[in-house]
Parts: C-alpha cells; structure tokens; sequence
C-alpha cells in the first residue's frame, strides 16, 4: 500500500498538540481521553455556521443527508421531513429553535476540505475517517450518556460545550455495539470541563460521555471517527482465504448436527481437525494482501481539477504530481500488472509498470519520462489515473 511521497503533514499533530504522535498512541489511543490545553487554529478554518447555513438552504439535501436529537432522543423523522421523505428545510430549523440539535452526517462526502482532512488522517490510523456535523442550540442536548462503538476526536469550532467523562466499558466494543442504558453501566462521574472555541477532544471507543451546550451561543462541533478494522476482522479474513484450500470447508454442516447428541463427539473431531488445518493454511501474507487491497479501493475518489486537466488536455511534457494522501497499490493480477485505486482496478502495460512504479514512488511524472513503445497505451493510462484522481497537475 502507498501514499504519495510528497503527502502534505498530517493533522494529527494539531490534534493532539502538544503531545508527540508515540506519547498520544502509547498512553491514550484506545485507552483514556485527551483534550488539547490550547485552541487549534485549523479547527476554525475546516467549518463554520455559514457553511451549515449555505447547506442547508443551497443544497439537495437527500433524506440520509440530516438527522436531528433532543434531549437524549432521536427527533422521528416525521417531524422534519414531508410526507414523501423530503428533508423539511423549515421544519429542522423550527425544531432547531426549539432545542433540537441538527446533526449531518458523513458531511465529508459533500465538502472538499473536510474530505482532504479526513484522507490526511487515514494514513496515521491505517483506518477510515469519517466527519458528523453537529450544531445544537444555546442550553441544550442532543444525546443522553453514552459510548461510541468507534473512537471519535471532537472539534468544537464555535459555541462551547461542558463535557462530562464517565467510566469505560470492560473490553473494547466492536463496531456497531451501541450503549444500552438497560445494559451498560456508564460508571461514576470522572471528569467535567468546557470545551472551548478551536480545542480538540479525544474519545475512545467504549468510555462513556455526555456533552451539553454551555452558554447562550449555538455550539458547532465535528465529530471525527475513526473506523478501525480488528484482529476479529483480519482473522476471519484469514480463514475465509484459508478455506479456499480446505475441500472440506465447502461442505454443508451434517444434517444430524442439531439432532443426534450421539454424534457430538464425531462433529468435536471434525471441528477439531479443521481447525488444525486452517492453522497450517492460514496465510499472513494472503490476508494482509486482501486486507490491504480492500483498504485502497474503499477510500473514495478526490478528482477536484481533473476535468480541467482532462478538457486542457495533458502534453508530454506536462508535470502531473500524485495527489496527496490518496492511496494505492501496483500487484500482479491474472491478466498481469493492475494499479487498485477508489474502488476500482487498472490494468498496466507489462513494461509499463514498473517504471509507473518509480515515477509514482518520486511523487511526480511526465509522460516523457517514460521509455515505452505503445505511447498511446502510456496516454492512456496516465489520463484514466488524472480521472481517478491519482494524478493531477503539478
């Protein structure tokens, strides 16, 4: 897996300011809450009310697009949204009026610079990022205590929130393992303070928190999650790809296996002697390798400026850079070389690529600088990843 070489500094230090990147993974990642002492002058610069404003009045506003909370609940969707499902632009503002917190989700997939900031973080976590926006009146709520099922980092860009820190849930949770009131037990009150105005919070999966607004101003925060994949994740990967080798993997559990107890014992044996086989067919290269390759198409194209490149058109000797932060790998597929990038795969020229290879490792290229007989075939090829969003001018 790679990542342009001339990649941008990644954010994570002004979230976690003033800590270095091992003091933060060694004493907190995963385990405790950090708030930065001081603002964070990006925070301010990623998002702001008139955004939000612009959003909502300007934009199509899908019914997935926004959602709304108060008081610890989730507004029905009846209550902001027309009969047809349509979003009811005056609806969520009546409601914000009156107490509710607006909460757009995924804001990252609609606004560039959140986008960019997201993509920059991926790399530090090996893990998807995500953004939820949410603005919630002066002296409100939008949820009750709780802990997420990923870890999240809060910016708080306007407004200010007091924070209340409870305990931690024995073991990790998965993702998707939502906090039950009826079940979990939050713990004692830890902690309380006021984020401010440009400060950084993090959160780890699992501790549980509530946040109120402070004050008579609306607070706007972005809720950032990191979407870790597990040793769960990667292990039943492996025996997926491991079962491929094992004839016996592909047949269906006996019929008697619900029914018949005396044949407990001969099912034990034959659980038992695929488990030892999958612990010799068991690959860690193979999973990393599909792990990896599944990682790199699932980040999302960033293709702002390629139609002007591609409209301009792209001269032999034009420089074109790898854009940052954007991921990819070159492997050898049953056809031959592929380039895996956004969800889809590229087939290479075999003597193209393993001087893409290099030009793309050196961070920039022309066509030029390659030495291939089919220059149409290289054309083409650069073209298809300035589309794709690999490549852009320089």
């Amino acid at each position: 897996m790679t990542a342009a070489a001339n990649a941008k500094p990644s954010p994570l230090a002004s979230l976690i300011a003033p800590l270095s990147a091992e003091e933060f993974f060694a004493r907190y990642y995963e385990k405790d809450w950090f708030c930065t002492p001081q603002p964070v002058a990006e925070v301010g610069d990623l998002l702001s009310i008139d955004r939000i404003d612009e959003i909502l009045s300007d934009s199509e506003l899908p019914p997935t697009s926004l959602t709304m909370a108060k008081s610890g609940a989730s507004l029905p969707l009846s209550e902001y949204t027309h009969a047809n499902g349509v979003i009811d632009r005056g609806a969520v503002l009546d409601n914000f009026r009156d107490g509710a917190t607006i909460v757009l989700p995924q804001l990252h997939y609609a606004d560039g610079k959140l986008y960019a900031f997201c993509l920059a973080l991926e790399r530090e976590f090996g893990a998807r990022i995500q953004t939820n926006i949410y603005l919630t009146p002066s002296n409100a709520h939008g949820f009750g205590v709780h802990y997420d099922g990923h870890d999240v980092f809060v910016l708080q860009v306007s407004g200010r929130k007091k924070w209340e820190i409870y305990g931690q849930r024995d073991g990790l949770p998965f993702r998707g393992e939502k906090f039950s009131k009826h079940r979990d037990d939050p713990g004692e009150l830890r902690e309380t303070f006021v984020l401010e105005p440009g400060q950084c919070l993090y959160v780890p999966r699992g501790l549980a928190h509530r946040a109120l607004t402070e004050g008579d101003e609306a607070s706007l925060h972005i809720t950032v999650g990191i979407l870790v994949q597990t040793w769960a994740e990667f292990m039943l990967e492996a025996v997926a790809e491991a079962s491929l080798r094992i004839p016996q993997m592909r047949q269906s559990l006996p019929r008697s296996l619900y029914f018949d107890e005396g044949k407990r014992s001969e099912h034990a044996a034959m659980f038992a002697d695929l488990m030892a086989q999958l612990g010799r067919e068991a690959s860690f290269d193979a999973t990393l390798a599909a792990f990896g390759s599944n990682f790199v198409q699932g980040q999302g194209p960033r293709i702002r400026g390629a139609l002007n490149a591609l409209v301009e058109g792209i001269g032999e000797d034009d420089r074109l850079r790898v854009r940052d932060s954007i991921l990819y790998t070159i492997e050898e597929g049953e056809g031959g070389p592929q380039l895996a990038i956004a969800g889809s795969m590229i087939d290479l020229a075999a003597d193209l690529a393993p001087q893409l290879r290099e030009r793309l490792a050196a961070g920039d290229l022309s066509m030029s600088d390659f030495t291939v007989t089919d220059r149409q075939d290289l054309r083409d090829t650069v073209e298809t990843l300035v589309a794709y969003g690999l490549l852009e001018r320089a």
